[in-house]
């Protein structure tokens, strides 16, 4: 009789788990995420350190290029929005390799915030136009990405040829390296005047603590090869309204 009152016992423990397993648990998915909003003018590159964000040149062949204001000592042009007495905005140029051409991969990475679906990142850029000794100007073809790390809220960025966590991208403006110029832009070449551009967080699961990210990318890159730089400006992270 004990044993059956046991065996019953286990029965009815069992099925009362299994009940519990299959309850409705969605409501675990509808967590209620801080307004994650802000914008970031890089007015200095220091300022923008101390609020979090991270600088990696991962270069082949690193060189002396590192993001900065106004993309080199000497600023590449004037900023979009500038607020302040720098150059009003952050940029890096071909010099993060030391080599004639190589690959250059030099980060921006933002400080930690909470990604989901449908946030945006909008910002502005612009790449440099030089003298082409043809009576014309060049960029020299530019190149970038803008990803996500939806691992963690790490900065781990691999070596020149991959993108460590962040492999998710959600944008790429120039991604075949087409050249062009100041006063005949070609479509689908990196913009030589200022230019709005919107990328949306998607491929995400359920909101996560990570970052994202603007790489400078140009296979190709360097003194003797491709690239002149750009900068950025006026980032501003959006969250979706739930």
């Amino acid at each position: 009789m004990r044993k059956s009152l046991h065996n019953i016992f286990i029965y009815f423990t069992l099925a009362v788990f299994i009940f519990s397993s299959c309850k409705d648990d969605s409501y675990l998915k509808n967590v209620i995420v801080p307004n994650q909003s802000f914008v970031e003018e890089f007015d200095t590159a220091s300022a923008a350190l101390a609020r979090g964000w991270q600088f990696i040149n991962n270069s082949e062949l690193k060189g002396g290029g590192v993001w900065q204001n106004g993309g080199s000592l000497i600023p590449l042009f004037a900023g979009y929005s500038n607020h302040g007495t720098y150059a009003g905005f952050i940029g890096t140029d071909y010099t993060s390799t030391s080599a004639a051409a190589a690959i250059i991969s030099n980060w921006l990475i933002s400080p930690p915030v909470i990604l989901q679906n449908g946030d945006k990142i909008i910002f502005y850029t612009r790449s440099q136009a030089l003298d082409n000794g043809a009576g014309d100007s060049t960029d020299y073809g530019n190149s970038l990405q803008v990803n996500i790390n939806t691992h963690n809220s790490g900065i781990f960025v691999g070596n020149y040829t991959d993108v460590g966590d962040f492999d998710k991208r959600i944008l790429a403006i120039n991604p075949t390296f087409i050249q062009s110029s100041y006063t005949n832009p070609v479509a689908g070449s990196y913009p030589t005047r200022w230019t709005r551009f919107e990328a949306t967080v998607a491929g995400v699961n359920s909101p996560v603590l990570g970052r994202f990210a603007f790489r400078y990318f140009v296979q190709g890159g360097g003194s003797n090869g491709l690239a002149s730089g750009i900068g950025i400006d006026s980032v501003a992270y959006q969250s979706v309204k739930k």
